[in-house]
């Protein structure tokens, strides 16, 4: 094992990737985070030949985009969020002979359904956006906690990145939840959502 870059960051062996190709600043990547995103995605998928295969992927991606890819949080949370992402994409491949065509559906079952999508469609995007800005005004560590939870960890999991308890993970998870239902309130209140 190469010692080189035990202690050096994550931020700066990203910076060494991206900018020099220190192929050696990402083989300490990888060894920090490959085993726990094979756990996640192990857990995910059920399958070892799957979750290796994503993993590999994943960071076969990471290496050869290198120079393209922007990471404006935290390098765990960018990997773990693209896992989380491939993860979903995986599985939606699984489904796909599952999917049902509009047009074999009841009509009943259509009108079910909002009857303006566009409407719909600039709700989220305010939603987004609001979550996207409160998110932003987090501190660090709650908002690092947060966003790990997120992308599939476990609380013990978040914990060890964060080199924090579970406990704290908790509490900061627990926080930011809280902080985003009231603006939501907050909003739905002020007739910002859910108006005809």
């Amino acid at each position: 094992m190469n010692t080189r870059f035990q202690d050096t960051d994550d931020k700066a062996l990203w910076q060494r990737i991206s900018a020099e190709e220190d192929a050696l600043a990402f083989a300490e990547l990888h060894r920090r985070y490959a085993a726990k995103l094979y756990a996640l995605a192990y857990r995910k998928l059920g399958e070892r030949t799957a979750a290796e295969d994503i993993v590999q992927d994943l960071f076969v991606y990471f290496w050869t985009h290198r120079q393209a890819i922007v990471i404006e949080k935290e390098v765990p949370v960018y990997l773990f969020t693209s896992l989380r992402n491939r993860i979903i994409s995986s599985l939606r491949k699984k489904m796909a002979p599952k999917a049902v065509s509009l047009d074999d559906l009841p009509a009943q079952s259509l009108l079910a359904h909002s009857a303006n999508p566009v409407q719909d469609w600039i709700q989220h995007q305010e939603l987004q956006a609001l979550y996207e800005r409160e998110l932003s005004t987090l501190p660090e560590k709650s908002r690092q906690a947060f966003e790990l939870s997120r992308s599939g960890l476990t609380n013990r999991e978040t914990a060890e990145l964060l080199q924090i308890t579970e406990k704290t993970v908790e509490f900061h998870i627990s926080k930011v939840l809280r902080i985003l239902r009231e603006k939501v309130k907050y909003l739905v209140l002020l007739g910002g959502f859910l108006s005809p």
